[in-house]
């Protein structure tokens, strides 16, 4: 299951990296992608505690659920900016992309550890 979860992960972090180049390069995608991004990531995460609760004691992958949380409020904290019409401050993109990538390195070693 877990490896499942880690290709969800990455299709929803593809689709975070083809949001940030297109606002970089000036052009804002629709609100609704938006939402589709954060509502896939949401249910990636539930989807690991699920996992996790049925199959516990997997440390890196607990830890993974933790920093995937954080992500979600920096990415909750970028919507809040889009749905406003405000520029997305660079800063919180990049903290909210870092966030996911260390996110999805804990969640590799803890599906290599499973």
């Amino acid at each position: 299951m877990l490896a499942y979860l880690l290709a969800f992960f990455i299709l929803v972090m593809a689709g975070g990296v083809a949001l940030a180049v297109r606002e970089r390069r000036g052009h804002a995608l629709p609100l609704p992608v938006s939402v589709w991004h954060g509502l896939l990531g949401i249910t990636v995460i539930v989807l690991l505690v699920m996992e996790a609760v049925a199959h516990p004691g997997n440390h890196p992958v607990n830890l993974a659920i933790i920093v995937f949380m954080l992500t979600a409020l920096g990415g909750l904290l970028l919507f809040a900016f889009r749905a406003s019409k405000q520029s997305l401050p660079g800063a919180v993109v990049l903290l909210h992309a870092g966030f996911a990538v260390t996110g999805l390195i804990l969640l590799c070693i803890g599906w290599m550890r499973s």
